[in-house]
């Protein structure tokens, strides 16, 4: 079941390290971090060799996420959690976690906002 949002959500948490600006067509909102963010937790980094790259070795590793999420309040009626992608992803079937979409970037190629906030799609099983 989805919540609907096409309304005002009475409370609205940041849960990722940046300020989060949603422009829309004549406002743009800031959202501030509302405290240590959501994150997943990183298994160790594995050795996979070197490239020399001009006069560095540049060592190759490989790395990976846990499921794990730390930082992540439990579920709340009417409060929507604004995460990180892979937050997001770590765990779709949470109907209150959203991140950042659509994109706005300045002249220089630097993101200053979003238009919309998403969620993943959960996948059917079949």
């Amino acid at each position: 079941m989805e919540p609907a949002y096409d309304e005002a959500v009475p409370e609205v948490l940041n849960l990722t390290p940046h300020v989060v600006r949603l422009v829309g067509d004549s406002a743009t909102v800031e959202v501030a971090p509302a405290g240590p963010p959501a994150r997943l937790v990183l298994l160790p980094d594995r050795a996979d060799g070197a490239v020399r790259i001009g006069p560095l070795l540049v060592p190759l590793k490989r790395t990976a996420a846990s499921p794990d999420v730390v930082g992540l309040p439990d579920a709340r009626p009417g409060v929507l959690l604004i995460v990180a992608r892979p937050v997001a992803e770590a765990l779709p079937d949470r109907d209150d976690l959203f991140y950042p979409h659509d994109t706005v970037r300045d002249a220089d190629g630097v993101v200053v906002g979003c238009r919309s906030l998403a969620r993943p799609v959960v996948a059917a099983n079949d």
